[in-house]
C-alpha cells in the first residue's frame, strides 16, 4: 500500500497475487463469491471486501474511534460509504480497514485520513 496513490488491481486466475508497498512486498488473497471477486486477506489480516467500485485500504493501529474518525472525514466531504470492514491481528495491535466509497475522495480528503495519527499507511483503489 502506498500513501496518496491510487492503483488499479487486475483480477488474476490465481487466488494469491503480490501487492507492492513502500516498505516491501505483501501478499493479498482473494476468491470469487457469487460471481464477484472478493479480497479475503491483506498481508496477515483477514478481510472480506467486494472488489467493486472504489475502496480505501488503511493499515492502522487498532484503537477505539478509528471507524468514526474515518467515517466522519468522509461524511464531512460528502463521500458516501457503501461498506466498511476491519481485520486485525489482536486487540489494540495492527489492523486493516477497508472502506467502500461511492465517490472518489479529493486529495484533501485522503490527506485528512492520512493525517490521523493511528493511520500508518493507506491506498485509494478505483476498481
Amino acid at each position: 500500500m502506498m500513501k496518496h496513490r491510487g492503483h488499479l488491481l487486475k483480477l488474476q486466475t490465481s487466488s494469491t497475487w503480490p501487492a507492492i508497498s513502500d516498505s516491501g512486498e505483501i501478499t493479498v488473497e482473494g476468491r470469487v463469491k457469487d460471481g464477484i471477486p472478493h479480497l479475503t486477506r491483506v498481508g496477515g489480516f483477514e478481510v472480506d471486501v467486494s472488489l467493486e467500485g472504489s475502496i480505501i485500504l488503511c493499515r492502522q493501529v487498532d484503537q477505539p474511534g478509528m471507524i468514526g474518525k474515518v467515517g466522519s472525514i468522509l461524511g464531512e466531504e460528502n463521500v458516501n460509504v457503501s461498506f466498511m470492514s476491519v481485520g486485525r491481528i489482536a486487540p489494540r495491535k495492527q489492523a486493516v480497514m477497508a472502506i467502500g466509497v461511492d465517490d472518489q475522495p479529493s486529495r484533501e480528503t485522503l490527506k485528512k485520513i492520512g493525517d490521523i495519527p493511528a493511520v500508518e499507511e493507506f491506498v485509494f483503489l478505483k476498481l
